[in-house]
């Protein structure tokens, strides 16, 4: 094995590796990396005159007795060690070999302090390691986690980590079972870089611990988009398929503590490529719309393992976009349950219950504007107020919009062509961005941001007294044919309705569904559900209500533009 082979090397003769440097490949040997801290070594930090180059670690004799050879006193600093909600290995201070790295490399031990000598070796310029990403620090809280047990009760318990009995040759666990620092890094070889111990293009190195679900068929795997090589994104690869996990994680130094992601506000991970430079979607452009869902107002808030009720009012990528999983819709005809973008998200069940993977795209929706409704500007006000969406959408509702399950009318007569009773819609089938293919548009599908209210894909005038126009209500007249509903085929006073009294849908229309769990026993058909600032109680009686009287028939008991109806009847 090769820690085998490394102390062999050291046993025979440790001066003999600056020997066997000739016809080795670049940095194949340590006197050819920056761990030659000798005076004549190729790095910035070295010694002023001292020649040997083993000598800053090991030693043949008067060292402190460590394994292997080892010529360096132990850091006595107290770490801040790595902490994640997601984390299952139980970790604590550093220990093993992970210690002997840190002599150097947290900064408080100096660097030509050695056990062999009675002095320190002085270095040319400062004689500690310098400020970097290799000077790591005692706080540790912000770099991959070291010194646990890797066990194969730890793998099974997390579901996303490769056996540790299955491990490639090259990652190698300590005596203990330990996972050091040297389990990613050899010392004395850097042909990799960062002196790994294999290469981590395409996320190798990474992926020969992590299995992340979805990983295999996720567009992060695959995506030959060129990085902008930015300095803040760190990325070493020239695409994002090459860059692989590092595209957003960085196991040292790390901008975001609890998942080691390059940059501290989440979203900022997403959206230094989701900006139309690197990904073929711009989505921070649709982020400063009208309306939208931006990430950016909420820092520190989202968690992988939150709780759906009862969670603080938040939305983030990773809210509605697993990473690791994600990969670009298809743009195919017909109704599709959940998207590609949403694999592998959580979700809420219709029946409330949470589940790991969501099967439908309204269930990723559930988990926000279900049973912890965030608030929506300018909603509105209705008889059957219901914030919840979820129990808008109950299919034991006596109406509500096919997003579920198909409508329970019977009579619908005005959908468009392509829709038929029993068709079923999505959420983003009206919630999406205004400038997108679905609007005629080139730009991302999805509801990150519209110049509409509400977020709607198209226009959906809620103001009482707005002329009838096909912009006024584009969103309705999308699924429902705009020459059927001004002929009255389904209510015999729609057009003096919307036409004579300037009266929007939103006025007497739920879009979403209405709910009878306030007890009102009212017939709530047709998704009638009044806009209370409009249509208030008739004073006669303070009644305000609508009976479904059958097909194409009811009764209406209320007062609206300042005109009473007292069990004013339509249809047969």
């Amino acid at each position: 094995m090769k820690e085998a082979r490394r102390r062999t090397g050291l046993a025979v003769a440790i001066g003999t590796l600056l020997s066997l440097a000739v016809g080795a490949s670049a940095q194949d040997r340590v006197s050819q990396t920056v761990h030659n801290l000798s005076a004549a070594g190729p790095g910035t930090v070295r010694a002023s005159t001292e020649t040997q180059v083993c000598i800053f670690c090991h030693a043949p004799h008067n060292t402190g007795g460590s394994r292997p050879l080892w010529n360096r006193g132990a850091s006595l600093a107290s770490y801040q060690i790595y902490q994640s909600s997601t984390l299952d290995a139980q970790t604590g201070q550093p220990t093993g070999a992970s210690k002997f790295c840190l002599s150097c490399h947290d900064g408080t031990v100096a660097l030509g302090s050695v056990l062999s000598r009675t002095e320190r070796i002085r270095m040319a310029g400062s004689d500690y390691i310098p400020a970097g990403l290799s000077h790591l620090g005692t706080d540790l809280s912000d770099d991959h986690p070291i010194s646990f047990f890797y066990t194969s009760g730890l793998a099974a318990s997390d579901h996303q980590l490769v056996n540790p009995v299955a491990l490639q040759a090259d990652v190698e666990l300590d005596d203990t079972g330990q996972l050091q620092c040297t389990s990613c890094h050899d010392p004395h070889h850097n042909t990799f870089g960062k002196f790994l111990v294999m290469s981590n293009e395409f996320g190798a190195l990474c992926t020969a611990c992590h299995v992340m679900n979805g990983w295999a068929s996720g567009s992060h795997r695959s995506s030959s988009a060129v990085v902008s090589g930015a300095a803040s994104g760190d990325w070493p690869y020239a695409t994002v398929a090459q860059n692989a996990c590092r595209s957003c994680h960085r196991p040292h130094t790390a901008g975001g503590h609890h998942r080691l992601l390059i940059h501290q506000n989440e979203e900022d991970n997403c959206l230094s490529c989701h900006d139309g430079l690197v990904a073929q979607t711009n989505i921070l452009a649709q982020l400063d719309r009208f309306s939208a869902h931006d990430p950016r107002s909420y820092v520190g808030l989202h968690d992988p393992v939150e709780v759906t009720t009862g969670s603080p009012p938040h939305v983030e990528c990773v809210d509605c976009h697993n990473p690791h999983a994600a990969s670009p819709q298809d743009v195919v005809p017909g109704y599709i349950a959940i998207g590609a973008t949403l694999a592998e998200v959580p979700g809420v069940t219709i029946g409330g219950t949470d589940v790991a993977t969501a099967n439908y795209e309204y269930e990723v929706c559930f988990r926000c504007h279900g049973d912890s409704p965030v608030p929506v500007p300018r909603r509105v006000r209705r008889q059957a107020d219901v914030p919840n969406l979820r129990l808008s959408f109950s299919t034991g509702n006596p109406s509500y919009h096919p997003v579920v399950q198909s409508s329970p009318s019977p009579d619908t007569v005005s959908l468009v062509p392509g829709y038929t009773r029993g068709s079923l819609i999505r959420c983003t089938d009206c919630h999406n961005n205004d400038a997108g293919p679905a609007a005629g548009g080139s730009g991302p599908n999805g509801p990150h941001g519209s110049n509409n209210s509400f977020l709607l894909e198209r226009n959906y005038t809620v103001q009482d007294g707005t002329p009838e126009s096909a912009s006024a209500y584009a969103l309705c007249y999308k699924c429902h044919e705009r020459t059927s509903i001004l002929s009255d085929q389904s209510f015999e006073e729609h057009r003096k309705h919307i036409e004579g009294e300037d009266t929007p849908c939103a006025i007497c229309h739920d879009p979403h569904g209405v709910s009878t769990t306030l007890g009102l026993g009212l017939d709530r058909t047709h998704l009638i559900n009044f806009d209370v600032r409009v249509v208030l109680p008739n004073p006669d009686n303070g009644l305000r209500i609508f009976e479904d009287l059958g097909t194409h028939a009811g009764s209406c008991t209320l007062i609206c533009h300042g005109e009473k109806h007292n069990d004013e009847r339509y249809g047969n």
